[in-house]
């Protein structure tokens, strides 16, 4: 089983290609199991398929959500562009998202094996339980072997940084699911996690260090909002004024405090408004 094939690169190509042929070639191979649908995970997969023919597995709802970025990137292109409207990103903004959209390459293979929300045997290798993970995407996956406590966490649990948590189309409050599946890969109690990057962690003490973090988090943003509206844009810039963060850490800061506000106007902590041209804005009670 391959897990993550890793970013679409010539470099990257050539060190999974060689890994590969060091442990038996690619005709060894029989999954390609993919973590999440972000580029630096699936960006080989096309390649891989080439090279091997071997299956696919993935969450489902990444599953869906890939297939439709490669088959749709101008509607993909059209959402994110309504997205920051809606939210009062500047207009500069706006243009340079859509200028870099669709850069990196695209394509999405066939995916054999759609791994259902929840808990299931992972096909063609039983002993691992695929995980239904959501918060990083709508549809991120962990697999678990209960014989030695082994969790293959992907980007659910991270060494040195939290997850960037999103909103998306697929899940009304993605901080909440991240939170859920945080405390069910708890109850596991892993004896040894192995995330999408970085070194191999010991115990559940990295998962419960990431809950407390998040909800930290939520109260951050909390602290920001004022009795006057404000848009997830704005209110994203004052938790980062004084940093001048590239474009896409612009987008992932923004996208990051929009699941926040979303998940803080679920639990009625702040009001969630939305006027007539469907511009949405975030205040106290």
């Amino acid at each position: 089983m391959l897990v993550d094939g890793g970013v679409n690169s010539s470099a990257a190509w050539a060190a999974l290609a060689s890994g590969i042929e060091s442990i038996g070639g690619w005709r060894s191979l029989e999954l390609h199991f993919v973590t999440h649908m972000h580029r630096d995970h699936i960006g080989l997969v096309s390649r891989v398929r080439d090279a091997s023919s071997v299956p696919l597995a993935i969450g489902v709802l990444d599953a869906e959500r890939g297939a439709h970025a490669a088959a749709e990137p101008e509607e993909e292109a059209a959402y994110r562009d309504e997205l920051l409207r809606r939210s009062r990103a500047p207009m500069d903004i706006r243009r340079a998202v859509r200028e870099g959209a669709g850069r990196g390459g695209s394509g999405f293979p066939p995916v054999e094996h759609p791994l259902p929300s929840g808990e299931t045997p992972l096909p063609a290798a039983p002993e691992w339980l695929a995980i239904w993970t959501p918060g990083h995407t709508a549809g991120h996956t962990s697999l678990f072997r209960h014989r030695d406590g082994c969790l293959i966490a992907g980007d659910a649990v991270l060494p040195t940084i939290t997850p960037t948590i999103g909103v998306n189309r697929q899940r009304e409050d993605p901080v909440a699911d991240y939170l859920d599946a945080l405390a069910r890969l708890r109850l596991l109690e892993p004896a040894v996690v192995l995330p999408g990057h970085g070194e191999p962690m010991r115990g559940i003490t990295r998962v419960e260090a990431l809950r407390a973090e998040v909800v930290r988090e939520s109260e951050r943003v909390f602290g920001l909002v004022v009795r006057k509206p404000e848009s997830a844009w704005e209110i994203a810039t004052r938790r980062y004024a004084g940093r001048d963060l590239p474009l896409t850490q612009k987008m992932q800061a923004f996208r990051e405090t929009l699941a926040h506000l979303e998940h803080l106007a679920h639990h009625g902590r702040v009001v969630r408004y939305e006027d007539e041209e469907e511009v949405i804005t975030f205040g106290l009670p």
